[in-house]
């Protein structure tokens, strides 16, 4: 009976052991399945979240902002930045006014063959000509080495300083007979007349109207002017008249010029033109002669020019632009000294170049600028080539 007893406790110990392990297991379940079911919920509510977000997004994409609606009212551009090879277009052939300071260095050529014939006689009959016919030939070549240096103080103001140096050769040729040429030639260098330019940015560029810049620039006569210059001693001799001992870089007068320049963006075209008009301020020389010691007054003729033009961006780092550029220039006037101004006969001029340029954003910082035009009247010269390399800080 006593053993009975004690296998009785045993087995309700154990029993009670097991109902207690199995309580505490059912417990952990309700635990774990409580926590699953919290966590399906906070799911359920994150993705409902994240549809409403993605569908404000879509919708704010789809309809323009306040800013943009502004912008739109008001005219204003809504672009992205300009690409690098369209911001040194605009360099070249505009302004811009983002970049605090850039310096520029170019250098050109320029190329001028001008003949004519010197009938030494007479015609009779209107058709028999009685006498000589000579022929004279002037070549000229200029190179042109320049430092140009441009500060912005905002996005409206902006000034430029230009320093340029200037090699001339000139190759004169004469034919006094048919069976004899007679050749001269002179080469000289110096400094050329330095320039300072202010530039105000008018109108900003829109959807209906163009970037619009006023400049206006003060030539001053830093380089060796054309006045009192002698001829070669043998001028007679040989037949060649007119030829100089030295070659001018300047014009020798104070000039002041204005204009404005204007660029449109067509997608995906650019759009450029400018206008320009310059006044010389007379200027008295102790010789305005060829070295006969005879002083007087000159006044070169006013010029008034303008330029149109289209451009393509390549690429990020390379654009191509196509430009026109005609100017006029009024006669000049000159006078000895006690005389009054008077006219310069075929003193004026009309001269118009169609030309091309290539530029390519080395860079961040350093462009290189490739241009090339050809003269399409007498005035203009032949050809022009020339390669600038801007760096912008």
């Amino acid at each position: 009976m006593k053993k009975t007893t004690i296998a009785l406790a045993i087995l309700s110990c154990f029993s009670n052991l097991v109902l207690a392990q199995n309580a505490s297991s059912a417990a952990e379940e309700a635990l774990l399945q409580q926590q699953l079911d919290n966590l399906r919920q906070q799911l359920i509510q994150q993705n409902q979240q994240l549809h409403q977000l993605q569908n404000r997004l879509a919708t704010s994409q789809q309809q323009p902002t306040a800013q943009d609606t502004a912008g739109r009212v008001s005219g204003e551009r809504r672009t992205p930045a300009p690409s690098r090879a369209t911001e040194d277009l605009l360099i070249e052939q505009h302004n811009v006014f983002d970049r605090k300071f850039s310096l520029d260095f170019g250098i050109s050529y320029a190329y001028y063959d001008r003949k004519q014939l010197l009938l030494r006689g007479l015609v009779v009959y209107d058709a028999i000509f009685l006498g000589k016919i000579d022929t004279d030939r002037i070549r000229s070549h200029q190179w042109t080495a320049d430092v140009t240096g441009r500060y912005t103080f905002n996005d409206r103001w902006q000034a430029e300083l230009r320093i340029p140096y200037v090699y001339r050769y000139m190759d004169y040729t004469a034919s006094p007979d048919q069976d004899k040429k007679v050749f001269d030639s002179l080469s000289d260098s110096n400094i050329g007349d330095i320039s300072a330019a202010v530039y105000y940015r008018m109108l900003t560029e829109t959807n209906s109207r163009p970037d619009l810049v006023w400049n206006f620039r003060v030539t001053a006569p830093t380089g060796r002017d054309p006045f009192g210059i002698p001829n070669t001693p043998n001028n007679v001799n040989t037949n060649l008249i007119n030829v100089p001992t030295k070659l001018a870089t300047g014009t020798g007068l104070w000039g002041l010029s204005t204009g404005f320049s204007a660029v449109k963006t067509v997608d995906p075209a650019i759009l450029f033109a400018s206008v320009d008009y310059t006044h010389y301020l007379k200027g008295s020389f102790d010789d305005i002669s060829a070295g006969n010691n005879q002083p007087g007054e000159v006044q070169l003729g006013d010029s008034f020019g303008y330029g149109l033009g289209m451009a393509f961006a390549l690429s990020e780092r390379l654009s191509l632009s196509l430009n026109f550029n005609q100017s006029f220039n009024r006669e000049a006037k000159q006078a000895f000294e006690g005389e009054s101004l008077s006219k310069v006969q075929s003193s004026n001029g009309n001269s118009a170049t169609m030309g091309m340029g290539v530029t390519w954003a080395i860079d961040d910082n350093l462009s290189m600028v490739v241009n090339w035009a050809a003269g399409l009247t007498q005035d203009a010269p032949d050809y022009v080539v020339g390669v600038r390399f801007p760096y912008r800080f």
